[in-house]
């Protein structure tokens, strides 16, 4: 008879395994789920990938998540509701966080129990987020029906130990596809405007080929039914960024970048339509091919460069020599040989031009 202790590791063997297969992100978090529920039992889960640079889910994987749920949760509760946020998990490096926990043991005091768990009949939840350093690729909630006991310190310990191994799969399973040749209309930009109940008012061709390439369109997208997970998610962070309550400047327009199935890279940018007598504001959003720079710093994360490495390839890009870099960074000439030796030892080139050409204009692992 197997104790718990083997099935922990033959469960964590597989999941390591799984990690470094090469397998797509979907597939990937889709195996993994079916292979964790063995060692940590769950009623429901959501597996998703994160958009490194902005931390927006990009896309997700569900189980016993209703679209109308999962759509509320994207544009309002990730939002709104202040307890273990990813972004919290990210900054304090905590891997895995307890709704319990968080909530000093009454779950009502969260959002998300509030409208979401309890309401369909879930209770206890435990959150994960995979990260490699500070950057995070992807994350899971996993939910138990109410009546059942709550996830214990070895469950917990389980999904600890397994979440660098999954933050380091899904980096590369998001940046190894080699994007396929360019699709017909190039790098043209695509624009969406959706009403306040995300139904479709105006989209331009381009628009609709591009989330296509992103993602399955369902049959009533244009009453806001079936939008890839990234077009809610980047117009909840624009709500959240307008409400005066949250704390943020209003200024910016929130930008996720994304891998379509295609292998292309893509961001999308959210902002409001100043309202006219006859007219409300409307949410417009903008997607389009991700440029250099973003395709730089995504390749950039995915070979581990450092903060300080990252300003000195910024600073050659923009043609700057060893002297210029040191003076604007203020470090020393042999210190920037120093950077310049990892950079290109992570990267795999031998010099400037390889290491432009290969951040910027390649594709990764190619």
């Amino acid at each position: 008879m197997e104790t718990p202790y083997s099935l922990e590791e033959r469960a964590f063997r597989e999941i390591k395994r799984l990690c470094y297969a090469g397998l797509d992100a979907r597939a990937l978090r889709l195996e993994v789920a079916e292979v964790l529920r063995r060692v940590v039992p769950f009623d429901r889960h959501c597996l998703f990938t994160s958009d490194p640079w902005s931390g927006l889910p990009t896309d997700v994987v569900v189980e016993r998540v209703g679209e109308e749920e999962m759509r509320f949760f994207l544009e309002n509760v990730m939002f709104e509701d202040g307890v273990n946020t990813y972004d919290w998990m990210v900054r304090s490096r905590r891997p895995v966080a307890l709704l319990s926990e968080g909530t000093g043991g009454r779950l009502e005091r969260a959002l998300r129990y509030r409208e979401i768990l309890a309401p369909n009949g879930f209770g206890y939840e435990l959150r994960s987020v995979f990260a490699v350093g500070r950057l995070p690729w992807g994350g899971a909630e996993l939910a138990r029906e109410r009546g059942r006991s709550d996830f214990d310190a070895r469950e917990v310990a389980f999904v600890r130990r397994v979440a660098p191994h999954l933050g380091a799969g899904l980096k590369a399973a998001v940046l190894r596809e080699q994007a396929l040749p360019e699709a017909e209309g190039g790098n043209v930009s695509g624009v969406l405007t959706l009403d306040r109940r995300m139904r479709v008012i105006q989209h331009t061709k381009a628009a609709e080929d591009l989330l296509r390439e992103i993602g399955d369109l369902g049959p009533g997208w244009l009453e806001g039914e079936g939008l890839p997970a990234v077009v809610c998610a980047v117009v909840g962070a624009l709500r959240s960024a307008l409400d005066p309550g949250a704390g943020a400047d209003g200024e910016s327009a929130p930008r996720v970048c994304v891998r379509a199935r295609s292998g292309r890279w893509m961001t999308l940018q959210a902002d409001l339509t100043e309202p006219t007598g006859a007219r409300p504001s409307e949410v417009v959003v903008v997607i389009e091919p991700a440029g250099p720079k973003e395709v730089g710093w995504l390749h950039m994360a995915a070979y581990g460069l450092s903060p300080r490495e990252r300003e000195i390839v910024e600073l050659i890009v923009r043609g700057a020599q060893n002297r210029e870099i040191a003076a604007a960074l203020y470090i020393s000439e042999y210190t920037v040989q120093d950077h310049l030796k990892s950079i290109f030892e992570k990267v795999g080139v031998r010099g400037r031009g390889a290491l432009v050409k290969k951040l910027f204009l390649g594709t990764i692992f190619s």
